[in-house]
């Protein structure tokens, strides 16, 4: 492999990497404050997509109308999911079980009601007008559509870190993630900030649908295809933490990126269980897991 191709698949594994830290820090967000599994998240990344495409891309033809709509729309959705079963389960003190299942059965339904309004037939979005062609870097090109991804994800990692940092509603995630019921009693609305917690990350879980689009296509399926590589980017960084997911993130995008150029994609992804595997062996709450979200 010569200079230009290993840096190609460098920015390949940037890419991909950004799109599993964006649907991964959906997930961990909410699996530091509530200690929860969703596994509807990959409903909210594919309808983010299928608004996209379907929707708004025909009716108004503006990207990032899209981009707004995707996150909107989902977190909306992902609000009401949150407040009406939700909540109910984890204030009814039920297993994790049962939101395990709740999620996973309303995951398959929807996928099943946009394969009878859409159809089941893979498609590939358009990359806006303005983000189409290639830059030149050095001796390679690139698509500029694919930086712009990473450099979105950048900013919206580093907002994040901001708003559960630096501003008031972090301190009170962090207290309601420390313990709930002193943080309830001194004042804080914990039940409210867990549903807009929710609901941002699976907000965030439709716009990555609609960056994702013009890389990885739009289909039903999607709903569960990279799921389990989430789960492998979550368990890797650290339950809970944000920053663990960043790390592992590229650390996978970049195992994923260089074993599909030389091997195929299904080693590829065998080699990052294998990775999460030998780190847990040393680290067993992950790279950066402790008690929190945000380390």
């Amino acid at each position: 492999m010569n200079f230009e191709a290993f840096f190609t698949q460098i920015l390949n594994g940037l890419t991909i990497g950004s799109i599993f830290i964006l649907l991964s820090s959906g997930l961990t967000i909410v699996f530091g404050l509530q200690g929860i599994t969703n596994c509807a998240h990959g409903v909210f990344y594919m309808l983010g997509a299928y608004l996209a495409v379907k929707v708004v891309m025909p009716l108004a033809g503006n990207y990032w109308l899209a981009l707004t709509v995707g996150f909107l729309f989902n977190f909306i959705l992902g609000c009401l999911m949150e407040y009406t079963g939700i909540r109910f389960l984890v204030q009814s003190k039920r297993e994790g079980t049962h939101v395990l299942v709740l999620t996973l059965g309303l995951a398959i339904l929807i996928r099943e009601l946009v394969k009878i309004t859409w159809g089941a037939v893979p498609q590939l979005a358009e990359a806006p007008a303005s983000l189409q062609g290639t830059l030149t870097l050095g001796t390679i090109t690139y698509p500029v559509y694919w930086l712009f991804v990473i450099g979105f994800t950048a900013a919206i990692m580093a907002g994040l870190g901001f708003l559960f940092l630096r501003t008031s509603l972090g301190i009170l995630v962090q207290s309601i993630t420390m313990n709930s019921e002193i943080s309830q009693a001194l004042g804080t609305n914990a039940p409210r900030i867990n549903t807009v917690v929710f609901g941002l990350g699976t907000g965030i879980a439709g716009a990555a649908g609609v960056l994702s689009g013009p890389i990885l296509g739009v289909e039903p399926n999607m709903t569960f295809d990279l799921l389990i590589v989430l789960f492998v980017v979550i368990i890797f960084g650290g339950l809970g933490s944000l920053k663990g997911v960043v790390v592992s993130g590229i650390i996978v995008g970049m195992i994923i990126s260089f074993g599909t150029a030389l091997m195929t994609g299904m080693i590829a992804k065998i080699l990052a269980f294998v990775v999460m595997i030998a780190i847990l062996l040393f680290r067993p709450l992950g790279l950066f897991g402790k008690t929190g979200i945000l380390d």
